[in-house]
């Protein structure tokens, strides 16, 4: 009974403040899952980013979730590609993994962004983008690690006998769209505000083991903002907030990051923030940047209704990201005078 308790514990708290999609509480350092129209906007090139989140350990199998992305800035005026708008482009493409309960629920999709980001005031002070994001999934599970009521005997489980449920089939593969807009705008030096808005699952694909029930994946549509305000010539702060609703399910998370600047010229910089989930979580972050490289941890920690059975345990999460950016040779604008070369 305990065990059942825990379960339908779990199974409550998941439903009631999470959407279907996979979710990470370090958001913003999964930019590509949280609105395409992040590709390719950030001081650099070439990025790379891995996400790690492992939650309910302390309960039952854990939920894993693995994210790697790669996106870039297109170089569209070295590639003289015509009748393209002038802005910027950006590409990219995102791997997910996801494993999920006793009976291995699966996801694996693969999605490609592109991006395009016009400045909407001469002065290079405000922007908005648009992008569009394709990908194929794949949702599996194993039927063989899940047990049915028809298999109690009356004393106790009973494996051998029949679950009284037909499976169609283990595996599904279908096609998804998932779109976005985003608006920045530079207030001064250190201080910004951006705000963003993503549709994922334009057209609602069909998920279902059962080719006699189509069960449609709803759209998701997420609000995100953040902003940066400087506080002093080396402390800025940070505030962020995510909302996301799918279908009858939703996720509301606000709090704020402090920023502290070691070495402006060699990009190191420290971050702590406290974020909350609401009716779910508490979760302590802490983040660095060193050179091209940033790397954050956080921690839920768990105040639903399942803090019973958690004892506050709740979800660990790493990201990673790094960042090339290319040399470019400062070139003069007139010739050089013979006399001093």
């Amino acid at each position: 009974m305990r065990k059942f308790a825990i379960i339908l514990l779990l199974t409550t708290t998941v439903l009631t403040t999470s959407a279907q999609d996979i979710h990470f509480s370090q958001f913003n350092a999964a930019p590509l899952n949280l609105n395409p129209c992040n590709t390719g906007l950030f001081d650099g090139d070439y990025r790379f980013i891995l996400n790690h989140r492992n939650q309910w350990s302390s309960i039952t199998i854990p939920f894993n979730t693995y994210s790697g992305a790669f996106d870039m800035v297109l170089p569209t005026k070295e590639w003289k590609i015509k009748n393209l708008p002038s802005g910027i482009w950006g590409a990219g493409i995102v791997l997910n993994s996801d494993n999920a309960g006793d009976g291995s629920l699966s996801l694996i999709e693969a999605k490609v962004s592109l991006s395009y980001t016009q400045k909407i005031k001469k002065d290079s002070t405000m922007f908005l983008s648009f992008a569009l994001q394709p990908g194929i999934t794949n949702k599996s599970i194993n039927n063989n690690k899940l047990q049915f009521d028809n298999q109690w005997d009356g004393d106790a489980y009973n494996p051998n006998l029949p679950t009284g449920e037909a499976f169609q089939r283990n595996s599904m593969t279908y096609t998804d769209i998932n779109m976005g807009i985003r608006w920045h705008y530079k207030l001064k030096q250190r201080s910004a505000i951006t705000l963003g808005l993503a549709y994922d699952h334009f057209g609602k694909p069909v998920e279902t083991f059962q080719s006699s029930y189509n069960s449609v994946l709803y759209p998701k549509i997420a609000f995100h903002a953040i902003g940066q305000f400087m506080v002093s010539d080396q402390f800025d702060l940070l505030p962020t907030w995510l909302y996301e609703k799918q279908n009858t399910f939703s996720e509301a998370i606000m709090g704020v990051n402090g920023k502290y600047i070691v070495d402006a010229e060699q990009n190191t910089n420290l971050y702590m923030g406290l974020f909350v989930r609401f009716n779910d979580a508490v979760i302590p972050m802490v983040s660095m940047d060193y050179a091209s490289f940033t790397l954050g941890i956080s921690y839920d920690i768990n105040t639903s209704q399942l803090k019973a059975a958690s004892n506050g345990h709740g979800g660990l999460e790493i990201s990673l990201c790094y960042i090339i950016k290319k040399f470019r040779p400062i070139t003069p604008g007139k010739k050089i005078c013979p006399v001093y070369l």
